[in-house]
């Protein structure tokens, strides 16, 4: 392998033509105050920037990351959780930026740096370096994806570039890109399957490149369904390929962030904080359908022993009602509480979710390689099994579930937020319906992807919002976006600028993404 070489100002150039940062990743630091110090970095250094890309793509050990970067957005818009803390109003869709810049700050100054420079230090012909490159590449297609899905346009094939301006591309050519990369990544790895790759720095999958394969094209197949509506045609070939080369199947293809007390699962540092507690949503699927799933997301209440949830978009006067109070709502598991930050992996992707998406991909007439009913019921066993369910009657059980969803009552008097049993429909709008539920609960507590499921497919139902304090979005609408956050608009004003005429409609959070049309 070559010595690859990197120029210490040119890698924190890209956070700095971003304007978005005086100084680069914690790695750099000592590196940054005399740049004649260090001129090369050997294959193990660069293994080293893979690892902190990962921990920064997944908002993981630095402080108050992830909960303000996914935590006070996306899980809530997703309805995993809704607020108990007076103090936050994003569960009313109202856009706290200071918070929300977090998640543009963890992408832009810290995972994408050290990507960017992987990935142009590694661009050689041979195979060392070419399946390093690849990787890196798969990973900058989910931070990226991840970052666009919150947004709509987005920095992205200006980074990098020596300009003061960083112009934003539209969320269409950032998508047809990123099945550019990936095709052109999983090629490269499946040629270099055997090389040794990133070892022991890589948190994920410790150097397994099959298991990035299978990776790849899972998130392939993910990126197709999400454009399967505003892109049919290019969408069902993609989902087609990903299918045919091999996407995510056994229980050991579950994708985690290994963590440690330093880099530590944020979702588990902020779920002590009685801050959130387990949504209406939630708990209406969750009781209703006896999920054996409930007691490893959520536990009884302190007070009563008993589920209890509390509804998205409370004001202040309903958060502080007794009946809304944390002892008396259900808070995350043990598993997911903060005295497990150090030792509860970060969900990255569950194989489960490859399966809801063949069987969706089945409803629309792709060839996924399966029947929509085996696929659906074989996502669900899966799910179970990741969460440590193994009895197969139990499994079975729930399966062929015809109980309905559950009336949460409580202090708004909810009602049951649907009527469709887990038992597979011979209607193929409950179908469908059913698909994208049970991948729903499949996916928790990933917000990310939840969020961005429900606004393309409307699915699952989720309750209105008590109230709404955004003028854009009504409290019975689906928020569709985060607005161009001021902080970049401050440094970048005008790339900013000229980004809104890349939207469809004005720069509010009721816009929908260019893939969010149905």
């Amino acid at each position: 392998m070559k010595t690859i070489s990197i120029k210490i100002f040119n890698t924190c150039l890209i956070a700095l033509v971003l304007a978005l940062s005086a100084g680069c990743t914690k790695n750099y630091e000592e590196l940054n105050t005399d740049p004649n110090r260090l001129e090369s970095l050997n294959a193990e250094d660069v293994k080293g920037l893979f690892t902190n890309a990962l921990y920064s793509g997944m908002y993981c050990g630095r402080g108050v990351d992830y909960q303000y970067a996914q935590g006070f957005f996306a899980d809530l818009f997703a309805q995993y959780s809704a607020i108990t803390a007076t103090f936050d109003p994003t569960d009313r869709y109202n856009i706290a930026q200071e918070w929300v810049q977090y998640q543009w700050v963890a992408t832009y100054t810290r995972a994408l740096p050290p990507l960017m420079a992987i990935i142009r230090e590694t661009d050689a012909p041979e195979p060392e370096s070419q399946i390093l490159n690849a990787i890196a590449r798969v990973w900058k297609v989910f931070v990226i994806h991840r970052a666009t899905d919150y947004y709509g346009p987005i920095p992205y094939s200006k980074i990098g570039q020596d300009t003061l301006v960083v112009h934003y591309d539209s969320q269409k050519d950032i998508y047809y890109d990123l099945f550019k990369e990936l095709k052109e990544a999983t090629a490269i790895i499946k040629e270099n399957i055997s090389i040794p790759s990133y070892g022991d720095k890589d948190m994920i999958f410790g150097g397994d490149n099959s298991k990035w394969l299978k990776f790849a094209n899972t998130l392939r197949l993910r990126l197709a369904l999400r454009v399967a509506d505003v892109e049919p045609a290019m969408a069902q070939q993609e989902a087609e390929t990903a299918v045919a080369e091999g996407v995510m199947a056994d229980l050991s293809d579950d994708a985690y962030l290994t963590v440690s007390p330093v880099n530590y699962n944020g979702f588990n540092r902020q779920s002590g904080w009685n801050e959130f507690r387990m949504s209406a949503t939630m708990e209406s699927l969750l009781v209703g359908y006896n999920d054996p799933r409930l007691s490893k997301y959520w536990q009884p209440a302190i007070n009563t022993g008993k589920y209890a949830s509390v509804r998205n978009g409370m004001n202040v006067a309903e958060i502080v009602a007794d009946e809304n109070s944390p002892d008396n709502t259900s808070g995350p598991s043990d598993y997911l509480l903060p005295q497990n930050r150090g030792t509860t992996p970060a969900t990255v992707m569950y194989t489960a979710e490859a399966y809801f998406l063949r069987a969706e991909g089945t409803l629309l007439g792709w060839n996924m390689a399966g029947d929509a009913k085996s696929l659906y019921e074989k996502g669900i066993e899966l799910s179970l099994r990741t969460w440590k369910i193994e009895d197969g009657n139990v499994i079975q059980a729930y399966i062929n579930g015809t109980s309905l969803p559950a009336a949460p009552g409580g202090y708004f008097d909810t009602p049951a937020l649907t009527d469709i049993p887990v038992r597979f429909s011979s209607d193929p709008e409950e179908q469908m319906e059913q698909v994208q539920t049970q991948k729903w609960l499949a996916l928790f507590p990933e917000g990310h992807e939840a969020w961005a499921s429900i606004r393309r497919s409307g699915y699952p139902k989720t309750y209105p919002l008590i109230h709404s304090d955004n003028p854009n979005v009504p409290a019975d609408e689906v928020i569709r976006r985060i607005p161009f956050l001021n902080y970049d608009r401050d440094r970048n004003a005008e790339a900013v600028e000229a980004a809104v005429a890349l939207l469809d409609g004005p720069d509010h959070a009721g816009t929908r993404l260019w893939w969010d049309i149905k």
